[in-house]
């Protein structure tokens, strides 16, 4: 019969089971079958279990096949005692809790097995705790006394579900010795701003890239066009680089070409951790590498190991005004942005949030005013002032003199808010507009935003008060002013006449959505519009509620997407006039003249109406000015004469100015007159109201079957229609459900053609 080092005293006290024992031992079933002296599993539930030594007390031992569960959330105080765990150890929400003066020989965590809990508290009288064997902590790991040796046995673990983190650490504790943090990626190919948040570190070879090693969901290839022999890097297919670094003095990112190299800068454990750029296509599965449509994209762990960083961290910053610094996180556990300690730095900080865009985007989080709300660039970003474990963030300097940020043990926050996050009401009058990818079946995503704020203390001129936009790798969207390329705007409080000019660049041929959101930016005879430069159109922007605005890209059509393409501006108006409204366009050739007509209405406070006319329905040119003469909300009408048209295609359109210089354009009209090259257009392109025109000029006459194409190839519209002559037109009118988006148009018959078609 096996023997069992046997529980000397058993006692109640206060709701605490102790034990006071020599050795307690878990056997397996096996064993406990044979000797019926001892339950396969212990069971610990709502109650404190003290394992205290005497003389000769020395370990909780889980022999091979043995269970020590922890229901509840109990506390399992081991004083001047350790755990040999060979067994399983299933923490449960308990807490494993060290105290007494016994050194790490006896007060420690060993054995083949994981020890596993959520909580793991050191509060030692005397000498500290060592993890010798692997020992797992899933969500606070907290020093109250006494130092703690991790000694590459201690893990901070990162899930779907949670991120350990460290309580702020006392100045009489200490946590010494080799510790393994983790930082959980969730599945997505994006760029990623990341820190290693310790000092005297592994390589990034073998945190970041698990050592070379394929484990699926842990760690990921780290690539560049042609590694060699003993740099570590992961080979990519094209000349891009997926890791970079920052440099401070030339204030520009650079390719990291070796990860054999330390992930941590320093060693003296004072800010030592460095930031970089990364772009985690997920784990290391080489099919993840060039290949956007591997799946499935798996979620990943990246993990690194050194000596955690306590204590007050000191980051130097640029000494220049307005120039950036790359800083990580410096602790394993969240930091309060409010917290931080900041010498001659702007209370903003840019950060990146992966989930904007295709692979992310810059959001910029302001608070110069120094109220404890932060303001952000994308309002829909559910970025706050809760810095992650492994994140890091960019700060500015502000005048030219030396600069520093401060993160302290107090700036650790004991909570994490991963939802989203709506600055309070500042009274700051602000128009926010943000920018989403339209897709073909009408849902969004945000891709970038931009916010303007109004007061009449801000200054007129670009200053540090104003946060400077750093270009996406997608779309970036932001505002202009002296130059100046801007995530936020601030100026005094708006007065007509004044403009926010809009820079949109890296967009590409696809529909897009603006969404404008003022806050306390209504005053009585002020209105605002969208200028769109490309179509010449001009949109009321409502100053009391969000509007919606969709609009396209043109491949091939430089215009559709000149960075300048769109401005607001705001004007004085007549309280209640709603815009002048075009009801019909129309023009038709009449002998060897061309005669335009529209309807209009909602006349009031206009002037005069100007036709434009263009050979390729790009350039427009005036012809006509007609003066209103109706100025009333009924229809009226309007015609004028081309007695010069051009020959072959005639495009028109119609442009209203009214009393406070408010322009907007009609839609644009064709025909085709003399003898002109055979020809199959559509028009409106982009098409808007689901209304487009076929243009058959000079073609020959027979049954044609136009289709429409979505871009995956469905089959959105067809319709068989006869040409009985070389100049006829055709209007084809669209479902109203049909999504915005790109199309091909397939026409086929006597002539054939194949074109895109924007639809708006």
């Amino acid at each position: 019969m096996s023997q069992c080092g046997y529980v000397g005293l058993v006692g109640f006290v206060e709701n605490a089971l102790f034990f006071h024992v020599i050795q307690i031992r878990l056997y397996p079933k096996e064993s406990i079958m044979k000797s019926r002296l001892l339950k396969p599993i212990l069971i610990l539930q709502a109650v404190v279990l003290l394992c205290s030594v005497h003389t000769h007390a020395q370990v909780f031992y889980m022999t091979p096949g043995g269970h020590f569960v922890v229901n509840g959330s109990p506390t399992f105080v081991a004083n001047s005692a350790g755990i040999k765990n060979n067994g399983t150890y299933a923490g449960g929400n308990g807490t494993l809790v060290f105290t007494g003066y016994a050194d790490t020989t006896i007060s420690n965590i060993i054995g083949d097995s994981i020890t596993s809990t959520p909580y793991l508290n050191i509060n030692k009288s005397g000498l500290g705790v060592a993890t010798r064997g692997r020992t797992w902590v899933t969500n606070v790991l907290t020093m109250q006394k006494g130092s703690l040796y991790g000694d590459s046995g201690l893990t901070l673990i990162s899930d779907t579900n949670n991120t350990a983190r460290v309580a702020a650490v006392p100045s009489n504790c200490s946590i010494l010795g080799k510790v393994i943090v983790q930082r959980f990626i969730p599945e997505k190919r994006a760029w990623r701003m990341l820190t290693a948040p310790v000092t005297s570190s592994n390589s990034i070879y073998d945190a970041w890239q698990n050592s070379g090693v394929y484990t699926p969901g842990v760690g990921t290839m780290i690539t560049k066009p042609s590694p060699v022999a003993g740099d570590g890097m992961d080979a990519g297919i094209n000349t891009n680089y997926s890791m970079k670094g920052f440099n401070a003095t030339t204030q520009s990112l650079y390719n990291v070409t070796n990860t054999k190299v330390a992930i941590s800068s320093g060693t003296n454990g004072n800010a030592d951790n460095s930031g970089y750029f990364i772009f985690v296509r997920g784990d290391r599965n080489p099919a993840t590498v060039g290949n956007p449509s591997v799946t499935p994209i798996m979620n990943t762990t990246l993990s690194s190991a050194g000596t955690l960083q306590t204590g007050t961290q000191v980051f130097t910053c640029a000494s220049l005004a307005l120039k950036y610094t790359l800083i990580g996180n410096p602790y394993a556990s969240p930091i309060d942005l409010n917290a931080l300690t900041l010498n001659n730095v702007i209370k903003r900080y840019i950060m990146w949030d992966p989930s904007l865009n295709q692979v992310g985007g810059y959001v910029v989080l302001d608070d110069i005013l120094n109220t404890g709300t932060f303001t952000k660039s994308v309002q829909s970003s559910k970025l706050n002032n809760q810095v992650q474990s492994g994140q890091a963030f960019f700060v500015q300097t502000q005048m030219n003199a030396s600069a520093s940020v401060t993160v302290t043990e107090a700036s650790k926050s004991s909570g994490v808010n991963l939802y989203g996050f709506r600055p309070a009401n500042t009274g700051l009058a602000s128009l926010t507009a943000t920018l989403y990818l339209l897709n073909t079946d009408n849902s969004v995503k945000v891709a970038d935003g931009t916010l303007a704020q109004f007061r009449d203390d801000f200054d007129t001129a670009v200053n540090w008060q104003d946060a400077r936009k750093l270009g996406n790798v997608n779309e970036s969207f932001g505002l202009l002013r002296d130059g100046a390329f801007l995530a936020i705007e601030r100026r005094p409080t708006i007065t007509a006449n004044d403009t926010l000019f809009f820079k949109l660049t890296a967009t590409s041929a696809r529909s897009y959505e603006f969404a404008f959101a003022p806050d306390n930016l209504y005053q009585d005879g002020l209105s605002a519009f969208l200028i769109d430069n490309y179509l010449g159109t001009s949109t009321p922007v409502s100053l009391t509620d969000t509007t919606k605005i969709d609009f396209s890209v043109v491949s091939g059509v430089a215009a559709s997407s000149a960075s300048d393409r769109f401005k607001i501006i705001f004007n004085e108006s007549t309280l209640g006039t709603l815009p002048v409204t075009f009801t019909t366009v129309k023009a038709s050739q009449k002998n060897t003249d061309v005669a335009v007509e529209w309807d209009v209405d909602n006349e009031l406070n206009m002037i005069q109406y100007e036709v434009e006319r263009s050979a390729d329905g790009k350039t427009f040119t005036q012809t006509d000015i007609t003066i209103a003469t109706g100025n009333k909300n009924s229809s009226i009408a309007y015609s004028w004469i081309d007695t010069k048209p051009l020959t072959g295609a005639n495009y028109y359109r119609i442009k209203s100015v009214d009393r406070n210089g408010t322009v907007k354009y009609s839609q644009i009209v064709r025909v085709v007159t003399g003898k002109a090259e055979s020809d199959i257009s559509t028009y409106p392109n982009p098409v808007t109201d689901n209304v487009m025109t076929l243009q058959f000029s000079n073609e020959p006459q027979g049954d044609y079957i136009v289709n429409l194409l979505s871009s995956n190839g469905q089959l959105i519209y067809t319709k068989q229609m006869h040409v009985n002559s070389n100049n006829t037109s055709e209007t084809i009118k669209l479902r109203p459900s049909t999504a915005k988006g790109t199309y091909e148009l397939k026409i086929e018959g006597p002539a054939k053609t194949t074109q895109k078609v924007i639809i708006q």
